[in-house]
């Protein structure tokens, strides 16, 4: 193609881009975070967030006690949704005595206004409710409704699914939420869950947060120290804020200044994934999650910490894709589900889509070996050549290493 045909393509096709691009809402369009929301500051939400992406065109789960739909905070940002407790519900109705799924759904997705005039912090994505507890969380009853919401919320294309629920096991994953987790995988959704409790207690293993293919999220106060009642795990893979925090509840009457957990924790990531997806909307869940750890901010002894996995969640730096991840940084979520899917097969690159190795690389190796022994005697026979003629050699290559951008750690 001419020069001057490609260079009109190319101005054609860049307006046509613009054209196409979805108009992004005046950030000053949502209302500011209250002053007691004290995690809006350290994650330059406002400041660097917001302008790009509020998650706008991402639909979050929130898989709890159902959700007040009547609650000006959240009213706004309610899809109808579904009930998988028994209770016959659409999911707007909250039945959590202080209305524990309302409160994590105005955290990811709150509009401000009403009592509390709380924002999320993914105020322009979707909530689609799902009452899997009926208002009684207990172990014996939980998993076979939190699968068909997994299910539930994968066939109403939630994009993201928020489970701030944890149950103690002594025998895995039970294997009726595992099928659902798969089958939320292959349809390419992020699985949030809360990390439990009794980490100062009986510190037990906790479903769905061990679950291979889920991001567990344990907890961090004001001073990025983790909370004391946050669970000590080899499953927890990230933190973020989640003590003395203000939550509403099930109606105006109830207001929560001062809440703690790994719920509230849970919630903020889930809009954390959010931000991500509406920000880069054709990537996968699998990166979304890798972002997310691989861009956390280290607390702790240097590395994998069972209470903070590998650091506090900063939104800022995840939805920004000029920091880099390194494509062979950690993913415990994916690499465990990979080799709960592949048993005793070779594990696939953390960042990578989960497709298989390719085959045959050892010839590729053996291939760029002969060619480099190729160049190599090039060179050689080059150099007899030019001292035969007189000539000076070639040149030496100038050094072309560069700092690897992508292995590089995000500055404090």
């Amino acid at each position: 193609m001419p020069v001057r045909a490609l260079r009109r393509t190319l101005v054609a096709l860049g307006a046509l881009s613009v054209a196409v691009a979805p108009a992004l809402p005046a950030a000053a369009a949502v209302p500011s975070p209250r002053s007691s929301e004290w995690w809006f500051s350290p994650w330059n939400v406002e400041q660097k967030v917001w302008p790009t992406t509020q998650g706008q065109g991402v639909t979050v789960a929130v898989l709890d006690s159902g959700v007040n739909g009547t609650m000006p905070e959240i009213a706004g940002a309610l899809l109808p949704g579904g009930d998988t407790s028994g209770r016959g519900t659409d999911g707007r109705t909250d039945f959590d005595k202080t209305g524990h799924g309302t409160s994590m759904s105005v955290l990811i997705a709150g509009q401000g206004g009403g009592r509390t005039r709380l924002v999320g912090i993914a105020p322009r994505a979707k909530i689609l409710p799902v009452d899997v507890t009926g208002g009684d969380i207990t172990t014996d009853r939980l998993a076979e409704p939190l699968a068909a919401g997994i299910r539930f919320a994968v066939d109403h294309d939630a994009r993201v699914i928020n489970i701030s629920l944890a149950a103690p096991t002594t025998s895995g994953c039970p294997s009726e939420v595992m099928s659902a987790i798969a089958y939320a995988v292959a349809h390419d959704v992020v699985l949030v869950a809360g990390a439990g409790n009794t980490g100062d207690a009986d510190n037990s293993v906790e479903f769905p947060a061990m679950c291979p293919g889920v991001l567990a999220v344990g907890a961090t106060d004001v001073s990025s120290r983790p909370w004391k009642r946050t669970q000590a795990q080899d499953y927890v893979s990230v933190a973020a804020p989640g003590v003395d925090m203000p939550t509403t509840g099930k109606n105006p009457s109830y207001y929560y200044p001062h809440s703690d957990g790994t719920s509230n924790s849970t919630a903020l990531v889930a809009g954390a994934a959010a931000l991500v997806r509406a920000a880069n909307p054709t990537m996968p869940a699998r990166e979304v999650v890798h972002r997310l750890i691989g861009t956390a901010m280290d607390v702790g002894a240097p590395g994998d910490d069972p209470q903070t996995g590998y650091g506090i969640v900063r939104v800022d730096r995840a939805v920004d894709t000029g920091y880099a991840v390194s494509s062979g940084s950690p993913n415990p979520p994916y690499q465990r589900f990979d080799q709960w899917q592949h048993p005793g097969g070779e594990a696939s690159s953390p960042a990578s889509s989960g497709s298989p190795p390719q085959k045959h690389s050892h010839i590729l190796a053996e291939v760029l070996s002969l060619l480099s022994i190729v160049v190599a005697l090039a060179f050689v026979g080059a150099a007899w050549y030019a001292r035969r003629s007189g000539s000076s050699g070639p040149a030496s290559p100038r050094d072309s290493t560069t700092a690897d951008r992508a292995t590089r750690r995000p500055g404090d």
